[in-house]
C-alpha cells in the first residue's frame, strides 16, 4: 500500500506540529514520503516502524500499517 506524498507531507507531530520522519529497526531514518510505502508494506504487528518528530523527540509507532499519532501512544527517544 502506498499513500499519496500530498497526504504524507501533511502529517505533523501532534504536540509541537514539527516535521516526522519515518523511522524502521535497522534502516536509517527517512524523510516522510521517501521510501515510505516500502516501509508500510514492510511493517508487521509488532514491528518497530515509528514515525519521529526531531523538535521535541517523540516517536509514534505505526501499527498495521496505519501511524498512531496520537501522545498517549507516543515514546520520548
Amino acid at each position: 500500500m502506498r499513500l499519496p506524498d500530498e497526504l504524507l507531507a501533511t502529517l505533523a507531530c501532534p504536540s509541537c506540529k514539527g516535521a516526522l520522519v519515518f523511522q524502521s529497526r535497522g534502516k536509517p531514518p527517512l524523510p516522510l514520503g521517501e521510501g515510505w510505502g516500502e516501509g508500510l508494506r514492510a511493517s508487521t504487528p509488532g514491528s518497530e516502524d515509528e514515525l519521529h518528530c526531531e523538535h521535541c523527540r517523540l516517536a509514534y509507532p505505526i501499527r498495521d500499517s496505519v501511524p498512531e499519532l496520537l501522545n498517549a501512544s507516543a515514546r520520548r527517544y
